[in-house]
């Protein structure tokens, strides 16, 4: 069986569902008959909604590298880590006023209780709970 390159609409309402602080989503209707389509989502049987997949359309070059995506959250001890990581790459690249932005930040990585909550979730499988460990560091350095 072919693996799809998108996710069908349930797959995408469920998807949408499913981020911190979401609690409704509303999809575009033309009319009738797209709003009965789309009020099949709640009958709809659950491989329908498995947007799992999603993990397959990672491109090869990407795995590993947080891309600041925030799928990684909530993180139980408040870090941003999408932020957290950006500022980071632009320090590394010699970005002062990134180095600067992550300091004024209230929640830094040194606070990281090392849950793997994060690891778990992210799509690019990239271990944010050693990479928190990474980071702290070099600020500690700075």
């Amino acid at each position: 069986m072919a693996i799809p390159n998108q996710l069908i609409r349930f797959q995408c309402i469920q998807y949408a569902l499913d981020r911190p602080g979401v609690l409704s989503v509303v999809p575009g209707v033309r009319g009738m008959e797209d709003l009965k389509d789309l009020l099949g989502f709640v009958n709809a049987p659950a491989e329908e909604k498995d947007y799992s997949v999603i993990g397959r359309f990672t491109p090869a070059a990407a795995e590993g590298s947080c891309v600041y995506c925030n799928h990684c959250l909530p993180c139980p001890a408040g870090i941003d880590v999408g932020l957290v990581n950006k500022y980071y790459d632009l320090a590394q690249a010699g970005d002062q006023m990134a180095a600067g932005h992550y300091q004024k930040l209230t929640v830094q990585a040194d606070v990281c209780i090392g849950c793997g909550h994060c690891d778990r979730r992210c799509p690019f499988q990239t271990v944010q709970s050693a990479r928190m460990k990474e980071i702290a560091s070099y600020f500690r350095k700075q």
